[in-house]
């Protein structure tokens, strides 16, 4: 029995050994299986972006110098190859007259007797005093001009007061309405009574008449007793129609003292503002009419303006002699300095180098025509280098800025931003950065990565560039989350989305669901999603 129970005891022993190491090895074999990750804190840290871009250097385009006019070399000081500097002699030159300076004397004698002429034919103009007629039609439009400016004064009031006259017309007719409204039944009710009274009193004559002819004849009779009662009746109605009239009026003559006040208000008001209009019109008479205002300001304008014309058509004669003569002496002078200019570029004249550099050809003839290239420099230390970059980069270059080699070490080499230019392959995305390279060891077809930084910031939450994924909703990090658990640690990612602050070249500022405990994937070595289990590299 013992043994038996030793037995149990050392199988079940085994059996939670052996379920141990299973648990032990599926939950290793399982996180090997896991996509393997390394992962960098968020940080707080500085942000310097780079523009970069990389192209060839090249020499710019060789200057050429040309002929002024005609000749013939003379001397030749220079060879092609021959390095040069500002200012060295390259040739030596006859410039020959082609027959222009001939031409240029001749024209200029031709335009002194020309003006010479015109002087004796010019006459002084003529002096005519107009001065009082030009007064007063100064004062007939002055005079025109403040009768439209009392028209419009006028018009003003006018349109003001016809606004209250509308105004008060407007409030009498609504308390003559009210008027005829509150009173109309107790008029109709007095109307009524007064016609009920004399019925009443017709009737009383006729008893009256009746009792008057029976009791004379038949004093004790039925019918002058029918007559008396009939009588009697009748006097009973005309006094009751009394009363009732009197009620009548005096109800009437209370709602008339009512509402009448308001009525002779209303009219009052309507009275007084008809009689501003009749003081305005007073006041203003003659300025009323807005066309006759209107009328009498053109048609003084009108004849002020016609006088200048008249002035100005006897002095437009003396006027273009005027402006014929200084144009004449205008051109009299330009001639002269063509000549002193001329005379002094003919004869012999020394050809020299305009910049530091090479001679890339020479003219070896012996004579030329005006305008030929002579010869033809090619800048030493001054090349260009040309690269694109997004128009989103560009908008934050100014010309001036310097840029920094970054592929290779060079001496001696100056990179600065020259222009920014439209890029022609991609004008709607790209724009072409412009460099200048100068210095003792920059030469064509060198080979050059650029890089202009850009002002630094500092930023709460800044992650390694390879931390930033992007979808096609928009720009995410992967966060780390790690639990811990008896059976060891598990790890997963969760995605946070987040919004690009300013980035270099190697970190970028974000903001989003992050902070400075985090710690963000850099590198998996296999697709990532939302949630998704992942271990630790060693």
């Amino acid at each position: 029995m013992k043994r038996q129970r030793a037995r149990a005891k050392w199988a079940l022993i085994g059996f939670f050994a052996i379920l141990g190491l299973l648990t032990f090895f599926s939950g290793t074999i399982r996180n090997l299986s896991l996509p393997q990750i390394t992962a960098k804190p968020v940080t707080t840290g500085t942000i310097t972006p780079v523009v970069a871009c990389g192209g060839m250097t090249e020499a710019g385009a060789a200057a050429e110098l040309s002929a002024k006019h005609q000749g013939t070399v003379t001397e030749l000081a220079v060879r092609p190859g021959d390095r040069v500097r500002t200012g060295d002699v390259l040739m030596t030159v006859q410039y020959l007259d082609d027959g222009t300076l001939t031409d240029l004397q001749a024209g200029l004698k031709q335009q002194e007797a020309s003006y010479q002429e015109a002087k004796l034919d010019a006459s002084l103009p003529s002096d005519t005093d107009e001065e009082g007629e030009y007064r007063m039609l100064q004062n007939n439009l002055s005079d025109a001009l403040a009768g439209q400016a009392r028209c419009r004064s006028y018009l003003e009031k006018r349109e003001g007061l016809d606004r209250e006259l509308i105004s008060a017309k407007n409030v009498l007719r609504r308390a003559q309405s009210k008027y005829r409204l509150e009173t109309s039944a107790a008029a109709l009710e007095a109307e009524e009574a007064h016609k009920a009274l004399e019925a009443a009193r017709r009737q009383q004559e006729n008893a009256q008449g009746n009792e008057s002819y029976y009791g004379a004849k038949y004093p004790e009779s039925s019918s002058y007793h029918w007559a008396k009662e009939k009588l009697d009746a009748a006097n009973t109605t005309v006094w009751k129609c009394q009363n009732r009239c009197y009620a009548a009026d005096n109800a009437l003559e209370a709602l008339q003292a009512k509402h009448q006040p308001a009525v002779d208000a209303a009219l009052e008001t309507v009275d007084d503002l008809n009689s501003q209009i009749t003081r305005l019109e007073t006041e203003y008479a003659g300025c009323t009419d807005q066309r006759s205002c209107e009328s009498a300001v053109f048609s003084a304008n009108s004849a002020l303006l016609s006088w200048e014309h008249r002035q100005r058509t006897r002095e437009i004669q003396d006027e273009r002699t005027a402006t014929r003569l200084a144009a004449m002496v205008e051109e009299i002078e330009a001639t002269k300095e063509k000549l002193t200019k001329l005379e002094a570029e003919l004869g012999k004249q020394q050809l020299k180098a305009d910049r530091d550099g090479f001679v890339e050809s020479l003219f070896t003839g012996d004579s030329f025509e005006a305008g030929e290239v002579l010869a033809g420099l090619q800048s030493s230390d001054d090349y260009t280098l040309r690269c694109s970059v997004p128009i989103e980069e560009a908008s934050r270059l100014q010309p001036g800025a310097e840029a920094r080699i970054t592929n290779q070490s060079v001496g001696g080499v100056s990179v600065v931003l020259a222009a920014v230019e439209p890029d022609q392959t991609d004008p709607v995305n790209l724009k072409s950065l412009v460099f200048s390279v100068v210095g003792d060891n920059a030469a064509p077809n060198q080979s050059f990565t650029l890089a202009i930084s850009l002002d630094t910031s500092r930023h709460d939450r800044v992650v390694p560039n390879a931390a930033v994924y992007r979808d096609s909703v928009g720009y995410f990090v992967y966060l780390v989350e790690t639990k811990t658990t008896p059976l060891g640690s598990r790890s997963k990612v969760r995605r946070v989305d987040v919004e690009l602050l300013r980035r270099d070249d190697k970190y970028t500022a974000v903001s989003g669901e992050l902070s400075n405990r985090d710690n963000v994937v850099v590198l998996s070595d296999a697709p990532l999603a939302d949630g998704q289990a992942v271990r630790f590299g060693d």
